[in-house]
């Protein structure tokens, strides 16, 4: 710190990294952005979990917080930061003040006090060029990741344009997005344009947080780019499906001449998210629902036949098979919609490429094709079966394929997974073991054959018995299911003795009870 000109260090408050040197060795590794996964990877991660268990990341509960939940506030937290801040920027800081509120951010929850520390330093009328020197410190040498946030937060409260490359290269890790694009938006001359770079550089709750800011904007480009591209996320396409078709004006960009594959892919996928439902506005919200269906339809039936396509066509003939009861539409629009999607899916040019794609076991579509062909109820038990031969722990064709399956077709695939899964290793509980991770993919793909048994009775009873052992307790839950649906006449004596012996072990009490009634009830 260097109270005579105001200007804070130019060293970390301790000796870990920081988090502009990770953006920095990123950018310059990956370029621009957006990054692959692991340059998400922080500094102060915490350890990975051993038992297969999920860590909900900070970036994700931010995620989560702000759009389902609201933040926490922490008036307690807002006031100590407060009288902190205020003391370096007003009085004369001591030596370790800067430190000290390094650490005391590192503890707090950003989200719960980023809008009142800034209400707080605008009514105590801190100097804002201070202030903003602090934030510059924070967001630059800081090593912890709320840490950074708040430094952020103080550049958006009291920073200016030379801000902006700072903020787009933190704001490049999808940690700090959201506090860089509000950041972007209230000090940047240009701030949706600013946003709109920031926009491109992420792709996951970050590409959500900044297309947002991007709403009922007029700029061309980025209406454009929102129907082609801006609405995709990793997170889901229905937070920002009905943003794009609103501010990018779907229905009459579908209408112009010349409509590209771009766009076409695009505005398919836009209307299937919002035919899908939530968690944002969707298909119901859409004043244009309507026509901009009938003219995807018409422009699929002159294009090329892709499997993108075909989701699309699907999810919306999904839709409009049960569009419930808060469409406001009136139902011949529905009815005329519904059968008009019914024809187009009928068409044989759909299946003859879903069955091309699977034609190849190895082929790298195969369970894109594998889905759509579920939906079509397409006879293709056979294909996956050749593709689990040389995949044995592919969880999705083993879900998928017994729910495609005859009687017969069952017991082979049943068979199938009693010759290629290890049974006896899998035979590892109980447990309470989350059954994420690598390592577990083959008790998911037990599982993926035993939750799809119930339509077969008498069916893979030796895969029961093992599930009823694993150490996932939702796999043996899923085998209790299957007896249970069963009729009685088709789960043999030596079922309820595995029964018995599986809740005498349950280690998880509401399956033991659950264990207790079936055993009771037969």
């Amino acid at each position: 710190m260097n109270p005579g000109t105001w200007k804070p260090g130019d060293d970390p408050v301790d000796d870990r990294p920081t988090f502009l040197a990770h953006a920095l060795a990123m950018s310059l590794r990956y370029g621009p952005g957006p990054w692959p996964e692991d340059a998400h990877e922080l500094p102060d991660d915490p350890p990975r979990r051993t038992d297969g268990g999920l860590i909900i990341t900070s970036v994700v509960m931010d995620g989560i917080e702000s759009h389902h939940f609201g933040t926490r506030p922490d008036a307690d937290a807002v006031a100590e930061v407060a009288d902190l801040l205020g003391r370096i920027v007003t009085g004369e800081p001591a030596r370790d003040d800067l430190p000290r509120l390094h650490d005391r951010l590192a503890t707090v929850s950003a989200l719960g006090i980023a809008d009142d520390l800034v209400e707080r330093i605008r009514l105590r009328q801190l100097p804002k060029d201070r202030v903003r020197e602090v934030g510059r410190h924070l967001a630059e040498y800081g090593t912890r990741r709320n840490t950074v946030k708040i430094g952020i937060v103080l550049l958006g409260a009291c920073g200016d344009e030379r801000d902006r490359d700072l903020l787009l290269l933190l704001g490049t890790l999808e940690e700090f997005t959201l506090y860089a694009v509000v950041a972007l938006m209230r000090t940047q001359p240009d701030r949706v344009r600013a946003v709109y770079e920031l926009a491109r550089r992420v792709r996951d709750w970050g590409r959500v947080h900044a297309v947002e800011r991007l709403k009922d904007c007029d700029d061309p480009e980025i209406k454009a780019w929102l129907l082609r591209d801006g609405f995709r996320n990793g997170i889901m396409n229905g937070y920002l499906a009905h943003l794009a078709a609103t501010t990018g004006d779907l229905y009459s960009a579908l209408l112009g001449p010349g409509v590209d594959d771009a766009l076409l892919d695009g505005g398919g996928d836009i209307l299937a998210a919002m035919a899908m439902g939530g968690p944002a506005e969707d298909m119901s919200d859409y004043a244009d629902a309507v026509p901009a269906m009938h003219r995807f339809a018409e422009l699929l039936s002159g294009r090329r036949t892709t499997l993108g396509r075909l989701d699309s066509l699907l999810a919306i003939r999904a839709f409009l098979r049960e569009p419930g009861d808060h469409v406001p539409w009136p139902a011949g629009d529905i009815a005329r919609l519904r059968d008009r999607y019914e024809a187009l899916a009928a068409e044989s040019r759909w299946s003859d490429l879903v069955l091309t794609h699977l034609t190849d076991p190895r082929h790298v579509d195969f369970g894109h094709a594998l889905w759509a062909a579920e939906r079509l109820r397409l006879p293709v038990v056979p294909q996956a079966i050749a593709r689990l031969e040389i995949d044995p722990l592919d969880e999705f064709t083993w879900y998928h394929a017994i729910r495609l399956a005859t009687t017969q077709e069952a017991g082979r695939l049943s068979h199938l997974a009693e010759r290629l899964l290890s049974l006896p290793d899998l035979a590892n509980g109980p447990g309470d073991h989350y059954g994420l991770g690598e390592e577990c993919a083959p008790d998911r793909a037990l599982e993926s054959v035993v939750s799809g048994l119930s339509a077969f009775p008498g069916v893979g009873l030796p895969l029961i018995d093992v599930a009823l052992r694993n150490r996932v307790t939702r796999i043996r839950r899923a085998a209790l299911t299957v007896l249970t649906t069963w009729p009685a006449s088709a789960v043999p004596d030596e079922a309820m003795s595995w029964v018995r012996q599986a809740a005498a072990a349950e280690p998880d009490e509401e399956t033991q009870t659950e264990m207790t009634a079936f055993l009771e009830d037969r």
